[in-house]
């Protein structure tokens, strides 16, 4: 069951199994190979075993250790101790930066050119490979994956007369407004809200980059929200928004509107949470929401009579940018790499392309959680992989060459997101001036800039 945001990834941090913290490279024997996992989910636990014994039997002599519930902090600390595991599992695409950039992951560029290598366009879906280097270095090959578009209510669709999801940020206020219902001052049901942490909703500034085009990092590694002009024009557009829907062309009005609607919230992770009642019209969120709106027990399959009869769609972006961007997303997975301290790099290669591209392993995950497949051969018609229709958007995002990550650099735990995440939370409450944003963007990049320069000492 996935209950985290991309920022966090399906194989969250557990409790740290205490005692396993040795299980590590220099206590590795002959060609003992030792995988550290976030997850501690016996299910998830027992197909990474079957993997690594398939690969042991592929592979005579080769043994293959899976630790499940390591922590990404500690197992980070552990590879820079020098007592760290030969291959580990990140929680989150946004931490390929950080694991890269301190060189805790190796360089794999020549391993995958070499004669034991892996053509990754023909492996792996466009939006993985989005998300595996840095700074030109391929240190991570992806597993699982999380991919962000755009729900809608079908059936609330209709009574507005609206024909098809909007493509477009112009068709999306239009839609929005044809949708909101606004009585006593009071948002009986809203069209769409961008707002952060709503709908436990973390993701506002990711999506807002994604539907501007907005660039993260300028081609000389350094933070772009003050040099693109596309962040300032993205936040304007969100108050822009909040007011014309919302406030009736007034942000203060709108906002407090919001903030009220908010707070009388269904229950996120229960089935009455406000897309499944109809509180709420659209929403862009991970695929794997879609298993809550077919059934509240999570089946992902289990959708011929839905609580809400609801669509999926790409995420709406600006209208300039519509014939290039439409139909891309934010997409990751949990991306998995070599510890520096390895003792035996060659069988660490081996394990981790051998796993990454189990067959088996991602048709029983996908079968199992819903999740599309970023291995292009769990992806076919005849892959054996059940596609719910519903599903079937989320393949086509994957696919977009412009879906995926933006660029990723040594900037932490993605400390990038969080900064600008916490400007536009002062933001969206009317905390900073339009006259004062470009200047509190300029801020953020400085931070982050300073940042790199720390981390790149």
């Amino acid at each position: 069951m996935k209950k985290k945001s991309l920022l966090a990834g399906l194989l969250a941090s557990a409790l740290l199994v205490t005692g396993l913290i040795s299980a590590n490279v220099a206590s590795a024997t002959n060609r003992e190979i030792t995988m550290w996992v976030g997850t501690s989910n016996a299910s998830q636990l027992r197909f990474f075993n079957a993997a690594a014994s398939r690969i042991e039997n592929k592979h005579p002599g080769l043994t293959v250790t899976i630790v499940g519930g390591q922590d990404m902090e500690v197992t980070l600390a552990a590879i820079n101790a020098g007592n760290g595991p030969d291959i580990s599992m990140a929680s989150g695409t946004g931490n390929v930066g950080w694991f890269c950039g301190t060189g805790a992951w190796k360089n794999l560029n020549k391993y995958i050119k070499g004669s034991n290598g892996i053509n990754l366009k023909k492996t792996f879906s466009p939006a993985a490979l989005n998300g595996i280097a840095s700074e030109g270095n391929h240190c991570a090959l992806p597993f699982s994956s999380e991919i962000f578009g755009f729900f809608y209510n079908k059936d609330l669709f209709r009574e507005a007369g609206i024909k098809h999801a909007p493509e477009t940020l112009s068709e999306l206020k239009s839609a929005s407004k044809k949708l909101t219902i606004i009585r006593n001052g009071e948002i009986i049901t809203a069209g769409y809200l961008p707002w952060t942490g709503y709908m436990d909703n973390d993701m506002e500034t990711m999506f807002l980059g994604m539907q501007f085009g907005a660039e993260w990092f300028t081609s000389k590694n350094k933070s772009a929200f003050a040099s693109d002009p596309a962040w300032l024009e993205a936040f304007k557009w969100q108050r822009n928004f909040i007011a014309d829907v919302y406030g009736g062309g007034n942000f203060a009005r709108g906002s407090q509107r919001v903030q009220a609607f908010i707070a009388q919230a269904g229950a996120w992770w229960a089935d009455d949470n406000d897309f499944n009642t109809g509180r709420l019209a659209m929403v862009a969120h991970a695929d794997w929401l879609g298993t809550l709106f077919c059934n509240p027990d999570w089946n992902a399959f289990d959708c011929e009579d839905p609580q809400v009869n609801f669509g999926a769609a790409p995420i709406p972006v600006k209208d300039s940018i519509h014939d290039t961007q439409y139909g891309a997303g934010v997409v990751g997975s949990n991306p998995m790499g070599i510890s520096r301290g390895t003792s035996n790099m060659q069988d660490a290669w081996t394990v981790l392309k051998e796993f990454t591209t189990d067959f088996k392993l991602a048709r029983t995950w996908a079968n199992t959680y819903g999740d599309p497949s970023h291995l292009n051969a769990a992806r076919q018609a005849d892959a054996g992989v059940f596609i719910p229709a519903w599903l079937k958007p989320f393949f086509r995002i994957s696919n977009h060459p412009k879906s995926g990550y933006h660029k990723l650099l040594n900037t932490g735990e993605h400390e990038e997101i969080t900064a600008l995440a916490e400007l536009f939370n002062a933001w969206q409450a009317g905390g900073i001036a339009v006259t004062d944003l470009k200047g509190e963007l300029k801020n953020v990049a400085k931070d982050i800039n300073d940042l790199l320069a720390r981390n790149n000492q």
